[in-house]
Parts: C-alpha cells; sequence; structure tokens
C-alpha cells in the first residue's frame, strides 16, 4: 500500500529533514506552505534526491484552504497517512502585557485553527481505516510562560490542549496523536537565520540559554518516537531527572 505524508508548515528545517525521513521510507511527501517560490525549490531538491515530493503552496491560515489543499493531496497521493503540523512564524518574542486582541487571534488562526482545519479534513479517513499518525511541532512556550517571551505561547499552549486531548481519544481507534514541544533553535532553520543577521532578538531571562539541534537528528528522533506510539508529548531537550535520593 502507498504511503502520503503531509507536512504542514515545511520550511529549511525540521519540515525538510522529516521530509527526508519519510521520503527515505518511500512514502509519497506534500509539502505545504505559503510561499510558492521556496516551496518549490525544496520539492526539486528533495526529487533529486529520489524522494516523491510534491509542492502544495496554501496559507495555513485559512481553514477553508487547509481543507482543499489536504484533499487535493488526496487526489494525487492517496490516504494520508502521517499528518504532521509544525508552520513557523520567526519573530521576536514580545511582553505578554503588550498582547493585544488582534496579536493574539493572528497567532491562533496559524498555531491552532488551522491545526485543528488540518485535523478535521484527514480524521474521517483514518477513522475509517482504523490507522494513522497526527503530529505536530510546537514551541517550548506551549508549556512554560516566560517573562517578556510571551507572542505564540497563548496559542501553542491552546494548541498542546488540544493535542492531548485527541491523543487519549482517538488512541484506542488506532490513531496516534503526538507532538514535539521543542525549547531549541533548529540550525539552518528561519529561527536560526533571524538570530544570526539580527532581525530577531531574544532577551532571555537570567539563566537561561537556548541550545541548538541538528534538524536531521531532530527528525528521526521523532520519528522513533513517533513509532512507540507510547506517549503524547515529546519534550527537547529532555526534562532533567529529579532524584530519587
Amino acid at each position: 500500500m502507498a504511503h502520503c505524508t503531509a507536512i504542514l508548515g515545511a520550511g529549511p528545517g525540521l519540515g525538510t529533514a522529516l521530509a527526508r525521513q519519510y521520503g527515505r521510507e518511500g512514502h509519497a511527501v506534500a509539502l505545504v506552505a505559503r510561499r510558492a517560490g521556496p516551496l518549490a525549490a525544496l520539492a526539486a531538491r528533495l526529487t533529486e534526491e529520489g524522494i516523491t515530493a510534491t509542492a502544495f503552496p496554501a496559507d495555513l491560515r485559512d481553514p477553508e484552504e487547509v481543507a482543499s489543499v489536504l484533499a487535493a493531496i488526496e487526489a494525487l497521493h492517496g490516504a494520508i497517512g502521517t499528518l504532521y503540523y509544525g508552520p513557523s512564524l520567526p519573530e521576536t518574542f514580545i511582553p505578554a502585557f503588550s498582547l493585544s486582541v488582534a496579536t493574539v487571534k493572528e497567532k491562533m488562526e496559524l498555531f491552532l485553527y488551522g491545526l485543528i482545519a488540518a485535523v478535521g479534513a484527514v480524521l474521517p479517513g483514518m477513522r475509517a481505516r482504523g490507522r494513522g499518525s497526527i503530529l505536530a511541532g510546537l514551541g517550548g512556550s506551549a508549556a512554560v510562560g516566560l517573562p517578556f517571551m510571551s507572542g505564540p505561547g497563548p496559542a501553542l499552549a491552546a494548541a498542546r490542549n488540544y493535542l492531548h486531548a485527541l491523543h487519549g481519544e482517538l488512541a484506542p481507534e488506532g490513531i496516534h496523536v503526538g507532538m514535539l514541544t521543542l525549547s531549541a533553535v533548529i540550525r539552518g532553520s528561519g529561527w536560526q537565520e533571524g538570530m544570526a543577521s539580527g532581525a530577531i532578538r531574544i532577551d532571555l531571562p537570567p539563566g537561561f540559554t537556548i541550545p541548538e539541534v541538528d534538524p536531521e537528528a531532530l527528525a528521526t528522533m521523532l520519528r522513533q518516537w513517533a513509532e512507540t506510539r507510547a506517549a503524547a508529548e515529546l519534550i527537547y531537550p529532555p526534562p532533567p531527572q529529579r532524584s530519587t535520593d
């Protein structure tokens, strides 16, 4: 049976690494992101590597567009067996006290509403088949709110809540829902490029550092973890182990 993996929010970091990970396993890979040019270039590069990769430009903030593009993917490649939702919005963090309703709404459209629309589009087929994987990539602010490092956090926290609930509801049906909660900068990503150029400036709390991680290693870790289907959440870096003494 053919396998199709849809990667929503495909970019130069983890999205590309995951495309390689699944593509090398024989999956047809559908790449979805807003900017058509870079997306087409990514699909061409993966095709040169022997991976079946197709670009599907779409705005993930538009629920109708999300549903439409996923229908187009299935029309071309067949049923989507794995959905990965991991859009990135490289930008400077802002203090929580400066948030506005408009700012939060914008983040909710990308990180929560688009996710719900994507799940709603693929879930009926997965339930009918009794199998499937729904994975998502979240920033660390989904789990921990830090002073002066807000912006996407409230929307990511809502998405994390939604995914945890889905995990418990769908596991008995053979559908795995899992999320990567990442408190690290992915090498080669838009975040790293923005920080290197000075376009993104992060004022970290005293004693707080953000490590870097290789996207290929992270993709391998996520793929292997997803195969176990044991837990709803993979946290990286792993939280420190508490002493039993």
